[in-house]
């Protein structure tokens, strides 16, 4: 008779194999004081009945669920978080290949959030968490330190001490970002960023800044427009900026989800990505690739970054100090399409804008 998977119990194996149940389960411990006969019985025994030791039983053993969690937070943007998407991807495939779990529910705002975490934590659900889009000030890292539960931050706040992180050196990437488009003849350039509660996107938006300064640009504040972190923002970002009466011809985006809103923002309205409008996004999406025309992308391969919080994650689990856990990654510039010299000036750029919009707006308003 087949048995359903799961369903041998240790008393099921001993009375297979004729032994008292300590026995198969000083065997299946791996102790030393049972006969090699009677081991290669058991263990035999163990196969053909396809016995699969308890887990909740092992774990509680070991004081360990083999789970990991991550709380998504969720609402402040009108879609899904592709980053996030590939992210988690990252995180499973590193848990898969160490027998673990991972553990993904979502928050809709900061006190959910830390109810989440508290319940989570309270029922020991999970061994430790990863947290992500940290903010400047963030209330999950102060609550989980008070909590002394483990954790993982990708990304750091404004004090990076005392946890473990694993980050990427914003404020590096997006001098290299002004300095590129002035590089290539650009010298209004526009940035589009995220709530500046959020760590990277204040850190990317200093690194304009400073990337300005070091070139002797003068700072323009018209030229800064934050939204919410997603196409949708993209697309206000870009009507915003190129309304303006004299309008960047670059524009520096904060994540590729933006910057594929600006994209469809420019092919709404006939602007040619890449010549009439310069556009660069940040994380390296696969989905960059395939636009039209192929993004320019700071790369940061979410799945790596998954990766390894995940991994790092583990080592605190293990034992390690999280103080020695902290790595700070370079962001690489992939140079597409959607980059290139102005074949304008910013004045030409509003008069030929202006006229488009006093067309009517192609059809195509999500740029596919």
């Amino acid at each position: 008779m087949q048995r359903i998977p799961g369903s041998v119990t240790i008393d099921d194996v001993a009375r297979h194999v004729g032994v008292a149940k300590g026995t198969v389960s000083r065997v299946l411990n791996n102790y030393t004081d049972i006969s090699d006969a009677t081991r290669k019985r058991i263990l035999q025994a163990v196969k053909e009945l396809g016995y699969q030791p308890s887990a909740t039983a092992r774990n509680l053993k070991r004081g360990r669920q083999d789970t990991l969690g991550i709380v998504i937070p969720v609402g402040h943007g009108s879609g899904a978080d592709p980053f996030l998407a590939e992210f988690i991807d990252g995180i499973a495939r590193a848990l898969d290949e160490m027998g673990l779990d991972l553990l993904v529910t979502t928050a809709h705002s900061r006190d959910h959030m830390i109810e989440t975490l508290h319940r989570l934590v309270a029922r020991r659900k999970v061994d430790g968490f990863i947290i992500t889009r940290t903010e400047v000030n963030d209330p999950r890292i102060a609550y989980l330190s008070e909590k002394k539960f483990p954790f993982v931050a990708h990304g750091r706040t404004s004090d990076p001490t005392g946890y473990a992180w694993f980050d990427i050196d914003n404020e590096a990437a997006f001098a290299d970002g002004v300095r590129h488009l002035y590089s290539l003849g650009h010298e209004r350039i526009g940035f589009i960023g995220g709530s500046l509660e959020l760590n990277f996107a204040l850190q990317r938006l200093h690194g304009y800044r400073q990337g300005l300064e070091a070139l002797g640009v003068p700072h323009d504040p018209d030229l800064e427009s934050l939204q919410d972190v997603s196409e949708k923002g993209g697309f206000a970002g870009a009507k915003a900026l190129l309304s303006l009466d004299e309008p960047p011809t670059a524009l520096l985006c904060v994540t590729d989800a933006l910057a594929i809103g600006v994209v469809q923002f420019c092919r709404k309205y006939g602007l040619k990505v890449g010549s009439d409008v310069t556009v660069i996004g940040y994380d390296g999406l696969p989905v960059g690739e395939y636009l039209d025309p192929p993004l320019t992308t700071f790369s940061q391969s979410a799945q790596d970054a998954g990766g390894r919080v995940a991994r790092k994650l583990i080592d605190v689990l293990d034992g390690k100090d999280p103080k020695s856990l902290q790595a700070l990654a370079k962001a690489v510039l992939i140079r597409r399409a959607s980059d290139g010299a102005p074949s304008m000036t910013p004045e030409k750029l509003s008069k030929l804008f202006r006229d488009r919009l006093n067309h009517q707006p192609h059809s195509d308003t999500k740029g596919e």
